[in-house]
């Protein structure tokens, strides 16, 4: 199912965060600009959970797959990014996508459970701009096109009981830890009920 954008379904995470942009292509498209010294990261010496977010709240139920098409401008600045992004708590997200560090772009996910744990590989000019994330209870899989790149479990409240009557957010992110301004971009935002077997 396509969830367009500018429809009264993306709400921010933290109204105070919220991404700003003009809407494309009737509704597939969402374009902006990241905003300076926000993030969301994890540490023992560090919390920022400021990065600029749109999406909805839903229950994890038995599973479900949400995907986007994420591009950014190339020319962009240290840890520039642009993600697919999942929220259970401050303590417990997952974001995906691409983000600028050491002079290249990068396919990105950082799961924080309870901190950041950050992987990544040099993007191509042949890769997918599509990023997917399945989410069923207690566990979460992240995939580049059809690749899996990312598997996560024990992700969500023990119980799995809880974790499917549990509301989570999704829907996208972007952030500059450092100066704003890089132009980014999200399309064909999907949603599918249930997981393939």
């Amino acid at each position: 199912m396509s969830i367009p954008f500018g429809t009264d379904v993306w709400v921010p995470l933290d109204p105070s965060h919220a991404i700003l942009g003009n809407v494309a292509d009737e509704g597939r498209g969402l374009v902006s600009k990241t905003v300076g010294g926000t993030d969301w990261w994890r540490t023992t010496e560090r919390h920022s959970t400021n990065g600029p977010t749109l999406g909805f709240w839903r229950e994890v139920g038995t599973g479900f797959e949400v995907s986007v098409d994420i591009e950014i401008e190339p020319r962009v600045q240290y840890s520039d990014q642009a993600t697919l992004f999942v929220y259970v708590s401050p303590n417990q997200w997952l974001k995906t996508g691409i983000e600028y560090d050491a002079g290249a772009l990068w396919n990105g996910a950082v799961v924080c459970n309870p901190y950041s744990d950050w992987s990544l590989s040099r993007r191509r000019e042949d890769d997918s701009a599509r990023f997917k994330v399945q989410v069923a209870p207690n566990e979460l899989k992240v995939f580049l096109g059809d690749d899996m790149i990312r598997e996560v479990k024990w992700f969500g409240p023990p119980e799995v009981h809880a974790q499917r009557n549990q509301k989570i957010f999704v829907g996208i992110m972007a952030c500059s830890p450092k100066e704003g301004g890089a132009d980014v971009s999200w399309a064909n935002f999907e949603m599918i009920e249930g997981l393939p077997k």
